[in-house]
């Protein structure tokens, strides 16, 4: 597991060097700090950035609707997942709708929801519409994997409804729950930050970065999308790492 783990870290400092080996080279073949910054400028850009309390409070901001989105997304995904799952009726009612809003660009739903809501709502309105088809989608196919053999035997055994459901159905359907959770609180970052640099509410990090695009500042947006994808990076394997802890007590414990 050590060998294992060692590897695989050896692996990503590997992959990021030549990551910004390449960042470097494009920033010296184009030679203009306008289209390719260099790396150096852009951390420039950041340290600078970082000694100011108005760019953490825009990045609070959109921290807080991201949180706010994925919560919402978490319970509203969770609960129409669960009837489509007990309900064929229902899953094919939602079904039509869900595969519209897959197939809709995000910017499209940013620019009608600005007719809709204030420049502070848009971001986390766009994002649970987003993000609710993933939710529903895992929660759902949860259902689809349950265990016959199992089902079977809680009839044998005279379980009530309510006690299939509790020992049968959430153990089969929490491993899809908590997957679902991971792959919406990635695609919600992406999709509140992309929804401020339309809406551009008064505090948020895109907001920061369509002024800092506004003034060609190219440092400064890059520096910002450092930021974010740190951020978003960092959480989504911490919660990862909570999902996977979680589905190995889980197995571990026979349930």
């Amino acid at each position: 597991m050590k060998a294992f783990t060692s590897s695989k870290a050896a692996a990503y400092s590997l992959s990021a060097v030549c990551l910004f080996g390449i960042w470097e080279g494009a920033a010296y073949a184009v030679h203009s700090p306008l289209i390719v910054p260099f790396p150096g400028e852009v951390f420039r850009s950041l340290a600078g950035l970082c000694r100011t309390a108005s760019f953490w409070q825009n990045v609070s901001a959109t921290f807080l609707r991201c949180i706010i989105s994925f919560a919402l997304s978490v319970v509203l995904g969770t609960v129409i997942g669960v009837i489509c799952g007990l309900s064929a009726f229902f899953k094919n009612f939602f079904a039509f709708p869900i595969e519209i809003i897959r197939a809709t660009p995000v910017v499209s739903f940013i620019l009608i929801a600005l007719f809709w809501f204030t420049s502070t709502q848009v971001p986390v309105f766009v994002s649970v519409l987003m993000t609710l088809p993933v939710m529903v989608s895992s929660v759902a196919g949860g259902f689809v994997k349950k265990d016959k053999k199992l089902e079977v035997m809680a009839r044998i055994y005279g379980f009530t409804g309510k006690q299939t459901f509790r020992w049968i159905t959430v153990p089969a359907v929490e491993p899809f729950f908590l997957s679902g959770m991971v792959s919406t609180f990635g695609l919600t970052w992406k999709v509140v930050a992309a929804g401020e640099v339309l809406s551009l509410p008064q505090k948020g990090a895109g907001t920061l970065m369509q002024t800092a695009q506004v003034h060609l500042e190219t440092a400064d947006v890059a520096a910002i999308t450092l930021v974010l994808v740190a951020l978003s990076f960092a959480l989504e394997k911490l919660l990862s790492a909570f999902v996977t802890k979680k589905t190995s007590y889980t197995a571990g414990a026979g349930v």
